[in-house]
C-alpha cells in the first residue's frame, strides 16, 4: 500500500434501497443466480478484501420496505444507517460528520462486479493527487469508482443546491468549479461500451453469468473477467446492450446525444429524420 494510504481511513458507503421500478427488490436477489447470497452481499464480500483501512457502511432510507437491510447489514457485521429517501447526499454528510473519515468512496448496490484491485489503486492515486474528487473513466458502466475527500463532501453543506445535487452526491463537487478533479482511465476505454449494472432482468441475467464464469474458471471479479468474456463470449455483452441508463442531462441536445445510437441500432429511420429536422445543426 502506497505510504500516503495507509495513514487514511476509507469510508465504503454503498447506497441501497429496495424500491426499483424495473427490477423490484434485485439488491437481495441471489447472485449468481440459484445462490444463497444476495446481491448487496457480494457489494460487501468484495469490499473486504480491500487492503485499505477501510470500513463499510450501507446508506439506505428510512421508509419501511427497507427494514429488511438491517438484517442483511447485521450479518455481515456492517453498518446500516438511515437518512433521507430523496436527499441521498444527506445520508453521507451524516454519517461522516462526527467521524475521523478521510476518505469516502460512493458506491451503489446495483454494481456487484468490482475489480478491488483497481479500487485500491484509485485510492493511493486520489490521495497521490491531493484531488478532491477521483474518478475512473473509461471502466464498463458499473465498474468505476468515485472517491471523494471527507473534507470536500462535508464542505457541501455550504453550498447553495439543488434537488439534483442532493441526490445524485458528488453532482456539485463534479459541476461547480470549486473543487480539484482528478480522473484517470484504467484501461483506455476499451470496455466503455460494456453494461453491468443492474437496473433490468436482462442485466442481473447477464452479471449471474460473469459471477458463474468468475467461480467456475477462476478468474477474480474486475476488467480480467471482462477482457476474457469479451474474447471468449462476446455474445453476452449483447444481452443488455439496449437498455437504457438513467442520466442528468444539461439539454435536450444532450439526451439526445444518448438516445441517438440506440435508435440508429434498432434501424428507427424515420425518428432519426425527424428528430434531426427538429434540432439546430450544432
Amino acid at each position: 500500500m502506497a505510504d500516503g494510504l495507509q495513514n487514511k481511513k476509507v469510508a465504503f458507503i454503498i447506497q441501497a434501497r429496495m424500491k426499483s421500478t424495473r427490477l423490484p427488490g434485485k439488491i437481495l436477489m441471489p447472485l449468481p443466480f440459484g445462490d444463497k447470497v444476495p446481491l448487496i452481499g457480494r457489494i460487501i464480500e468484495n469490499l473486504q478484501k480491500s487492503t485499505s483501512n477501510h470500513q463499510i457502511i450501507v446508506a439506505t432510507s428510512d421508509r419501511s420496505e427497507n427494514d429488511v437491510l438491517i438484517s442483511v447489514c447485521d450479518n455481515y457485521n456492517v453498518t446500516c444507517f438511515r437518512g433521507s429517501e430523496e436527499d441521498v447526499l444527506s445520508r453521507f454528510t451524516a454519517i461522516i460528520a462526527d467521524s475521523d473519515f478521510d476518505v469516502v468512496v460512493r458506491l451503489t448496490a446495483d454494481n456487484p462486479l468490482l475489480d478491488i484491485s483497481l479500487l485500491d489503486k484509485t485510492l493511493q492515486e486520489h490521495v497521490i493527487s491531493g484531488a478532491d474528487y477521483t474518478a475512473t473513466q473509461g471502466l464498463p458502466l458499473g465498474m468505476n469508482f468515485e472517491v471523494v475527500s471527507a473534507k470536500a463532501l462535508l464542505s457541501l453543506s455550504h453550498q447553495n443546491l439543488n434537488s439534483d445535487d442532493k441526490e445524485h452526491v458528488t453532482l456539485f463537487l463534479k459541476r461547480s468549479g470549486l473543487y480539484q478533479l482528478h480522473y484517470t482511465k484504467p484501461c483506455e476505454d476499451l470496455y466503455a461500451s460494456v453494461r453491468v449494472t443492474v437496473d433490468y432482468p436482462a442485466d442481473y441475467l447477464l452479471t449471474s453469468a460473469l459471477y458463474t464464469l468468475s467461480i467456475s474458471k477462476g478468474i477474480p471479479l474486475g476488467i480480467d473477467l471482462i477482457a476474457y468474456c469479451m474474447d471468449n463470449y462476446a455474445w453476452l455483452f449483447d444481452t443488455n446492450k439496449y437498455n437504457f441508463q438513467k442520466g442528468n442531462y444539461p439539454s435536450l441536445a444532450e439526451e439526445l446525444k444518448q438516445v441517438k445510437p440506440i435508435l440508429e441500432e434498432l434501424e428507427f429511420k424515420k425518428t432519426i429524420s425527424l428528430l434531426a429536422s427538429q434540432m439546430p445543426d450544432e
